[in-house]
């Protein structure tokens, strides 16, 4: 019953890229995206990181593990940005790359912070936050693409 708001969501916006994002990530994405309605946090995050844990937190396996999913939510955002950069104007592509970069810069600084403040299992607290970060830049792309964006740079060519 927990992932009922959740369940629910996917069949309210279907729209979502499920051919371009696979289903266990557009299922994180729902999650985030109906916090507010229904589904917590807390939920999301089992959800987000669900391929890995089996493994005792703070552990290499641990820590190995979410480095694939890290990869997987990097090859997501790459997916979505190319889609996003393709749909939007040349004005709105500009400003989103510029906005990259300093989103990269701010992840790597934000995530080095929260592995300094964990001294048992640093790596897998960075690469938490950095799955974090990745899974809500493709949310805020796969809204862009589907016209839910109110960002600057999310405007659609006609």
């Amino acid at each position: 019953m927990k992932y009922l708001p959740l369940i629910a969501a996917l069949f309210v916006n279907p729209a979502m890229a499920q051919d371009t994002i696979a289903k266990d990530k557009v299922l994180v994405l729902a999650c985030l995206e109906t916090m507010e309605a229904g589904t917590t946090w807390p939920q999301c995050v089992e959800l987000m990181f669900q391929p890995c844990v089996r493994h005792e937190v703070g552990t290499d396996a641990h820590a190995t593990c979410l480095g694939g999913v890290r990869e997987e939510w990097s090859g997501t955002v790459k997916t979505l940005q190319d889609e996003v950069i393709e749909a939007v104007t040349s004005e709105g592509s500009s400003e989103l790359l510029d906005l990259m970069g300093q989103w990269t810069g701010y992840v790597v600084q934000k995530c080095q912070e929260v592995a300094a403040s964990k001294p048992n299992g640093a790596e897998s607290a960075r690469l938490g936050c950095e799955i974090s970060e990745l899974a809500g830049l493709s949310g805020e792309f796969a809204a862009c693409l589907e016209g839910r964006s109110a960002a600057g740079y999310c405007e659609i060519k006609q």
